[in-house]
């Protein structure tokens, strides 16, 4: 065994150092090309080169030779045991593995429908109808502000001009005035004025304590002001959003779009669907010994969408199982 693995190391080396020197590999099936072997299969220096990332030399092609080799090895044994104690189960993976490989042609399908077709642009009314529609889905578990805090140093004596510049960010809704008053003067601003954050987002801003409850804060309007030991924070929260609220409309725009996206999508591949049916139904490739649902597979997408009044496929069955057995007694 420890021959086997010095052989194995010595073709490794060989075969990195011919990657490394740029030596071109002929691919032939012969001994001198094959560096392992499982059960009648062989691996060949110029499969690991083909796979080899470029640039690798020294020490990093050897290192990636040998991972390549033990993987290898590692995956044809694998694959004989499977061979040897799954074979009671050879049908079932094989039906696994067809369905997995319609479902994925069927998904590549919907999708080269879907790029042909969808429209990309939302509308900024598209978006608003949409979040008035479903405002009922887009309930806040958390609170949410729009604010602004200024830290300063204890030795800030401009207390009134900040307190000023701040007052009119909640009439203008613009943190500029602050801005250019904190850069003046060298002091820390986070400005949440142009985005809605989360209330503990803003708070961790603050000098405040995890433990403690700040809800209060709120409520109130205008100035508000915290300290520390070495520091002063003087902030304002112009807007609210409470938890179990609606979200604005800024905070879910992007999930707005991708429902939108996602019902066009369905709209898309449920138009194609339909439409592949009911060719296949009229054309006679298509047979199913329930003459109802043969039939409601044969209508196109237009009727579908204006017979609003049809019964569902599976309330017909119903319906006639009913009848069937109110005939019977």
């Amino acid at each position: 065994m420890q021959k086997l693995i010095q052989i194995l190391s010595i073709a490794v080396v060989a075969l990195a150092t011919a990657c490394s020197s740029g030596v071109g590999f002929t691919g032939d099936d012969n001994e001198v090309d094959v560096v392992a072997q499982v059960d009648g299969s062989v691996l060949l220096r110029s499969d690991i080169a083909r796979d080899m990332p470029s640039g690798l030399t020294g020490v990093d092609s050897i290192t990636f030779s040998r991972m390549y080799i033990e993987n290898w090895v590692l995956s044809r044994l694998k694959m004989r045991r499977a061979e040897e104690v799954l074979s009671s189960y050879e049908r079932d993976i094989e039906r696994l593995v067809e369905g997995y490989r319609q479902s994925l042609i069927m998904r590549q399908l919907d999708q080269y429908y879907v790029d042909s077709s969808i429209d990309l642009e939302i509308t900024d009314k598209q978006l608003a109808s949409y979040y008035r529609a479903n405002a009922a889905s887009f309930k806040l578990d958390h609170h949410m502000v729009r604010g602004v805090v200024v830290k300063t140093p204890r030795s800030f004596r401009n207390t009134t001009t900040l307190t000023t510049a701040l007052k009119s960010v909640a009439k203008s809704g613009s943190a500029e005035e602050v801005r250019a008053l904190a850069e003046k003067h060298n002091l820390q601003l986070t400005d949440y004025t142009g985005q809605w954050a989360s209330y503990s987002d803003f708070l961790s801003s603050l000098p405040t304590v995890r433990s403690s409850s700040y809800n209060d804060l709120l409520g109130r309007s205008g100035v508000q002001q915290m300290s520390s030991d070495d520091a002063n924070f003087y902030f304002i929260i112009v807007d609210v959003a409470r938890k179990g609220e609606t979200a604005p409309m800024e905070c879910v725009e992007d999930d707005i779009r991708r429902r939108i996206y996602a019902e066009r999508r369905a709209e898309i591949v449920g138009r194609y669907e339909a439409e592949l049916k009911r060719e296949a139904v009229t054309a006679g490739r298509v047979n199913v010994a329930d003459s109802l649902l043969l039939s409601s597979m044969g209508y196109s997408p237009e009727e579908v969408e204006t017979k609003s009044e049809m019964p569902a496929v599976d309330e017909i069955i119903v319906e006639e199982v009913i009848a069937d057995e109110v005939v019977a007694e």
